[in-house]
């Protein structure tokens, strides 16, 4: 599907219900994607993060002493760690040969092995991770570009506040109770929605998160495929990807 069509609104936006059959564990990539989209499931509760240092490379090392909290600093480095393992499985490379370079907003892509020019060239293959608590989420295609986002659903002092602020009028209108409690989790599946969007776009919350159109899926004009993902008991999720993919196949990454 070109990703510049305009598809029916149910056509771009998938909504799933909680199925806790939809995350079996798995401990190795069936294969490359292909025409699909992976999306792993990683429990950071069931990992301290030692022994797996080496794999990360500096800037990932500094960006997590940069980390105020210890539990967060264990987080990350958890995150980044089953990340590179993860890719190594499906690249077939060692995780900590890999290659990253970030983009102007922080977004994360491999490259092949860098040039005289010191430059790299990046690969035809595409990811994006994302953890909120103690779970995170790892989108792996070769469709293009791809975001992925995960939010713990958790209380809001003011969420009528910050519907106004960061919906959009139509997105407003899909209920009438946003000042109330039980608008919380539709609230964070919209923001999920519009962070991974933002993420596939390479823009992170570089725009205002009310341009972000989650009912049609778009951002400056151009569509985006987008799924709702729903990674357990209070969370929420969503991935978006340049072109539609032909299934999604969901694993917890063991």
């Amino acid at each position: 599907m070109d990703a510049h069509r305009r598809p029916s609104v149910h056509a771009r936006l998938v909504r799933r219900p909680l199925n806790g059959g939809d995350w079996p564990a798995g401990a190795h990539p069936p294969g490359l994607p292909g025409s699909d989209l992976h999306v792993w499931r990683i429990d950071l509760s069931a990992c301290d993060g030692s022994g797996g240092d080496a794999l990360l490379s500096p800037d990932e090392r500094a960006r997590a002493e940069r980390l105020v909290n210890a539990e967060a600093r264990a987080r990350f480095r958890c995150a980044r760690i089953a990340l590179r393992r993860l890719l190594s499985e499906y690249l077939r490379v060692p995780p900590g040969d890999l290659t990253m370079e970030y983009g102007e907003h922080g977004k994360p892509r491999l490259v092949s092995a860098r040039g005289s020019d010191g430059a790299g060239d990046a690969l035809p293959f595409f990811f994006n991770l994302s953890h909120s608590g103690g779970l995170a989420l790892c989108a792996v295609g070769q469709l293009g570009e791809i975001g992925v986002d995960i939010e713990r659903i958790r209380p809001l002092s003011y969420p009528g506040g910050l519907a106004r602020d960061h919906l959009s009028p139509e997105e407003r209108r899909l209920r009438s109770d946003w000042e109330t409690p039980a608008a919380r989790p539709e609230f964070f599946r919209i923001w999920a929605r519009k962070e991974s969007i933002l993420k596939a776009a390479g823009l992170g919350l570089s725009r205002p998160l009310n341009r972000v159109d989650t009912i049609r899926g778009e951002l400056d004009g151009r569509s985006w495929w987008l799924m709702d993902l729903f990674p357990g008991e209070g969370f929420t999720g969503a991935v978006a990807c340049a072109r539609k993919p032909e299934t999604v196949r969901q694993w917890s990454w063991r």
